[in-house]
């Protein structure tokens, strides 16, 4: 008769040596909690969600490691201008990222108040550069290397084994320029290490030298998203209109406002562009050419802000999802403009075949609400709560002391206090104690726990159950059937402070041998 393994809480020491006997125990993270690198490409004052997007972006300086901010053009004259209060769609304007940078050296002593890690200003300056003039591949070619191209070959050649996640906002022709002189500049080795070693997240491919570099350099990590970007705080992809139902824009998580683009923008106006110093103050209203409002940030943010929480996400697995959503684990075939009328779509004919990773589908209940949602944008909605209080957080941290402001608990697992992903080996049928007791809070704020399986994330189909799932200490029973499966377990801690919550999340990847 088979024998049901006793209940086991894995304290530190027993991850040990677990890992040193090869049993039931932890597997090295795949990543660290360590910074990311990072190259921004922005066609700011194309739109106004770029500008948003970078006040955002400095807010969280202290958590990426940036080498690249990269001033790209959006010139292409069929683009609609749907946002003319931009004016300058020709061009490249790197001075507009020399403003943001300049007010954000005016509330960095501040920050340095409640973080560590915050660069200087000299040193954003370092990293800001131009891309080609011009629009796409229609501007990349021999002797059109810039400013912006040259930043991306140092940050890639540089004696730092870490990936560069390069976040497309704008157009990719900045890139496209430095794989060009790079290929008649380096050999085949040389020119394969450099794209060993990038990353991107294109956001709705804005331009066509994205087709043309994933047809030329097939093995690029290439994330291309064409719905699921939306998703951070907009209802979808950008054709469903402003006047559609407020429902279509859930979660709603900008209360006490309503629940519309307005709403968001009045949310907006009191926790960021108002009496939160001179960054905040930059962060433009976003509307139409008639006035109206549209949602905040369009997709931008959701390049890099995965990149931030380094205890939910791991950008080495795209399929696992975080704050910047969740994509599938195989690239697909694209075929130009499919799924969309966009203005530059046919001009990615010329470079099919080229093959992309494309958007995931999560189904998630929002436990505040209890309203399931089951779709594309879900992988990156399901976060909207976490990441917009903690926005709103941080924008405080620009005009107010450390005691007067909220900062984030600390997501303890098994005595852990580290944030990195945790990976652990369990036989089916084991039993796991998941322990968070140790979980701090700085501000010494009352904390709420919730443990709750990740589905999709995994490879096991049937259903996941965990045991006291609202309590600081939890028990999971590993199903019998899921030998060869990985199960994917997330704690969240949230601080019950009062105005708004704070979050922290570790994920624990369990794999069954």
């Amino acid at each position: 008769m088979r024998t049901r393994p006793r209940s086991v809480a894995i304290g530190p020491l027993a991850l040990v040596l677990a890992v040193a006997l090869g049993g039931w125990g932890a597997r090295p993270a795949c990543a660290g909690e360590g910074n990311h690198r990072m190259i921004l490409l922005t066609d700011l004052l194309g739109e106004q969600d770029d500008s948003q997007m970078l006040v955002r972006l400095l807010m969280y300086a202290n958590e990426v490691d940036i080498e690249g901010l990269i001033a790209v053009s959006i010139s292409d004259p069929g683009y609609p201008a749907r946002e003319p209060s931009q004016p300058h769609r020709i061009g490249v304007h790197p001075e507009e990222l020399v403003k943001d940078i300049n007010a954000y050296a005016a509330v960095r002593p501040n920050l340095l108040k409640h973080a560590t890690g915050w660069p200087t200003a000299e040193f954003l300056m370092s990293k800001v550069g131009a891309g080609p003039y011009g629009y796409g591949m229609a501007a990349v070619g021999d002797g059109q290397s810039t400013p912006g191209t040259r930043l991306i070959v140092r940050a890639v050649e540089a004696p730092d084994p870490r990936p560069v996640y390069i976040c497309v906002t704008g157009g990719a022709n900045p890139l496209a320029q430095t794989l060009w002189d790079y290929r008649k500049t380096h050999t085949a080795e040389q020119v394969k290490a450099l794209v060993a070693k990038i990353r991107v997240y294109d956001d709705f491919g804005q331009d066509d030298a994205g087709a043309w570099i994933c047809h030329n350099f097939p093995d690029i990590l290439w994330i291309r998203s064409l719905d699921q970007a939306f998703g951070l705080m907009g209802p979808g992809p950008p054709h469903i209109p402003p006047g559609v139902s407020p429902t279509a824009r859930d979660p709603y998580v900008w209360q006490p406002y309503p629940p519309t683009d307005e709403g968001q923008h009045l949310w907006m106006k009191e926790h960021v562009q108002r009496d939160h110093g001179p960054l905040g103050a930059r962060y433009p209203d976003r509307t139409t050419g008639n006035g109206r409002f549209r949602y905040l940030e369009g997709g931008n943010t959701s390049t890099w802000i995965g990149l931030v929480n380094k205890g939910l996400y791991d950008p080495e697995h795209i399929n696992w999802g975080g704050w910047g959503g969740r994509f599938q684990e195989h690239k697909v075939q694209i075929s130009a403009g499919q799924d969309r009328v966009r203005s530059f779509g046919e001009g990615e004919k010329p470079y099919e075949p080229f093959a992309m990773f494309p958007d995931a589908t999560d189904k998630w209940t929002d436990p505040d609400t209890g309203k399931t949602y089951d779709d594309v944008w879900t992988p990156i909605r399901r976060w909207r709560r976490a990441y917009e209080d903690d926005f709103q957080a941080r924008m405080e941290w620009c005009v107010k002391d450390f005691k007067d402001a909220n900062h984030n608990p600390v997501a303890a697992f098994n005595g852990d206090l580290g944030r990195t992903v945790v990976r652990l080996t369990a036989p089916a049928g084991g039993t796991l104690t998941l322990d968070a007791a140790a979980s701090t809070d700085p501000d010494g704020d009352a904390l709420r726990f919730r443990w709750f399986p990740y589905p999709e994330a995994g490879t096991y189909e049937g259903a996941i159950a965990i045991e006291r799932a609202g309590e600081k200490i939890a028990r999971f029973e590993v199903p019998a059937d899921a030998a060869g499966k990985q199960i994917h377990l997330i704690l969240e801690v949230r601080d019950e402070h009062p105005g708004n919550s704070l979050f922290a999340y570790r994920r624990i990847v369990v794999d069954v041998p």
